[in-house]
């Protein structure tokens, strides 16, 4: 039986909410991943060993999840606000190539 892959469940371990201020759901409910974001993602960490392009991203995501992106800044502009919300990083001095966002430990 193979093991479930952690970065399926990031974005979704949140539990019941209730106990917070409605002033930290706001803010949590925007940088939940939706299923884009998940694909993403786990694209980046399984195909490309946490780092790529958007071309890279384009093919590896319809290759993983069967996903056709109508239009190449549609993906661009998501994995921009992706990395706004901190949930990758940019490459510096890269424009275009992304990351999965490094541990405290300093591992992808």
């Amino acid at each position: 039986m193979s093991e479930a892959n952690p970065l399926d469940k990031v974005g979704t371990r949140f539990g019941n909410l209730d106990d917070l201020p409605e002033s930290l759901r706001s803010q949590i409910v925007k940088t939940r991943l939706d299923d884009l974001d998940a694909k993403i993602v786990k694209t980046l960490s399984s195909r490309f060993d946490g780092v790529a392009n958007v071309d890279e991203l384009m093919v590896g995501l319809y290759r993983d999840h069967q996903y056709v992106t109508e239009d190449r800044k549609f993906l661009a502009n998501k994995l921009y606000r992706m990395q706004k919300s901190g949930v990758i990083d940019s490459v510096e001095k890269r424009r275009g190539v992304y990351k999965i966002k490094e541990s405290e430990n300093g591992e992808l």
